[in-house]
Order: C-alpha cells, then structure tokens, then sequence
C-alpha cells in the first residue's frame, strides 16, 4: 500500500514537472497569462471603475481584482489541461495510461503542473489591480492565497470534463476558451449581477465560475459591511458547490478521458 502511494505521488510530481517545463518552454504561454491581467484588469476593468464605479457604494477596483484572479485561474487552468487532448497527437496519454498508475494521477499531475502558470498570472493580476487603486491588505492577500489551490482544482475539474468529451485539440481548446469568456462576463467576474434577473440571472447562478468567485468574494469581505451586498450566497453554501461539481467533474471527466483513449 505504502509503495503504491509512492509511486502515485512520483507519477503526479513528474507529470506536474513535465507540464511546467513545456509551459517554460513556450513564451506564447508566458506571454499570454501576463496580458490577459493586463487587458481585462487594467483595460476593461480601468474603463468600468472610471465610467460606473463611482456609484457603486464599495471599492470597485478591489471588486473587479478578486473576481479576476478566479478568471485568470479559470483561463490558464484550461489551457493548461487541454494539453492533454494535444498529447494525444503524440501518443504520450497511451503511454501513460498502460503504465501501472492511477488515471487520476495522470488528471492530478496535469492540473498541478498548469496550477504553476496560473499562480504566476495570479500574482501579476494583483500587481496590476494594486497599480489601479486595488485596496488589499497583508490578511486579506494570504487569505486569497490560502484558497487559490481550490480554485485551481475547481477550474481544473471544469477543463477535464471538457476534454473527456471532446477528442479533437483545437476544438477542445476553443471550447474551454470559450466557456470561460462566457463566464467573465455572467459570473460576476468583473460585472456584478446580483440585481439580474430572466435568463442571464438563471444562468449566471449555475455556471461553476459563479460559485467560485461569489467564495472568493465572501471570504474575502468576511466581517465587512461591504460583503452582504456584494456576495450572493454565504461561503460555506459555495464551497459546498465547489467541491460538489469538482468532484463530480474529476470523476466524470477522468472517465471519458480513458474511455476516449481506449476507444482510439
């Protein structure tokens, strides 16, 4: 039992090793995780707090912060796992899979080798919501780092149901792309929408994205008289969620992965 641990842990800490290096190896990758902060922090975020968020009762610089940083994890995180699907094109994933480890350790490693690219885009997104008036504190900073690892999986489990159902590389890449686009604007991420209503406001609530920064956001303004109307639901209510559909999509997603695999 002990040695099958071992070589679990080995099996996920050279997969993550292996996905950090080929993000090293790809400045398109670098570079695109240090604009995006950039471009929708700095450009479109900048544009917002000038022009309404004057009128909003709270900080909007630090609103849009936190939300950005789930975003930026949800978009890096994604690119990072559809590499699998790209492995596919070279026979690495059948190489894995007929070794003697756990699919999940495959999934696992992955996730953590893209969570490296994903924390170099959350430490510049706070250098730049800092540089457009951003209020964060040495608490409320730690307390954001301390859940980020959950955000990285939850973004993770999303990025893996994709590609256990989706075969081909480029369309699972534009899909995950293209999920997370939709949720920037529906959850909440930079636009609030606790006042929507009809059929954004349906499903705005059921995009995982939406859990996920509305956590954030409560943990964050904990204690604040700012947090009852900025949040939608309480933090426990979210993490519930959270690890709820991560769970479901790691186990479900995994499964079509192999499935598809076999079936090649």
């Amino acid at each position: 039992m002990k040695n099958k641990l071992l070589r679990e842990m080995n099996a996920v800490i050279t997969i993550a090793a292996r996905q950090i290096i080929l993000f090293l190896k790809s400045p398109g990758k670098l570079i695109q995780s240090l604009i995006m902060p950039l471009v929708f922090l700095g450009m479109f975020g900048g544009q917002l707090s000038q022009n309404m968020g004057m009128n909003m009762g709270y900080d909007f610089n630090t609103f849009m912060l936190v939300g950005m940083l789930v975003q930026t994890m949800f978009m890096i995180m994604g690119s990072g796992v559809v590499s699998l699907v790209e492995d596919r094109v070279t026979d690495f994933t059948q190489e894995i899979l007929v070794s003697p480890v756990s699919r999940y350790s495959l999934i696992l490693g992955t996730i953590a080798g893209s969570a490296f690219a994903a924390y170099i885009t959350f430490f510049f997104t706070i250098g730049v919501g800092c540089c457009i008036g951003a209020r964060l504190g040495v608490p409320q900073f730690l307390t954001l780092l301390a859940f980020s690892p959950l955000m990285c999986l939850a973004a993770g489990s999303l990025a893996v149901v994709c590609i256990g159902l989706i075969q081909k590389p480029s369309t699972a890449g534009m899909v995950i792309m293209l999920l997370a686009m939709i949720q920037t604007f529906l959850s909440g991420a930079l636009i609030p929408i606790n006042h929507s209503a009809g059929l954004l406001a349906f499903v705005s609530r059921v995009l995982p994205m939406t859990f996920c920064v509305d956590f954030m956001r409560g943990v964050f303004y904990a204690g604040t008289a700012e947090g009852a109307g900025i949040t939608l639901h309480a933090p426990l209510f979210n993490l519930g969620v959270i690890v709820a559909f991560t769970v479901v999509f790691l186990v479900a997603g995994t499964a079509g992965f192999v499935r598809a695999e076999k079936n090649r």
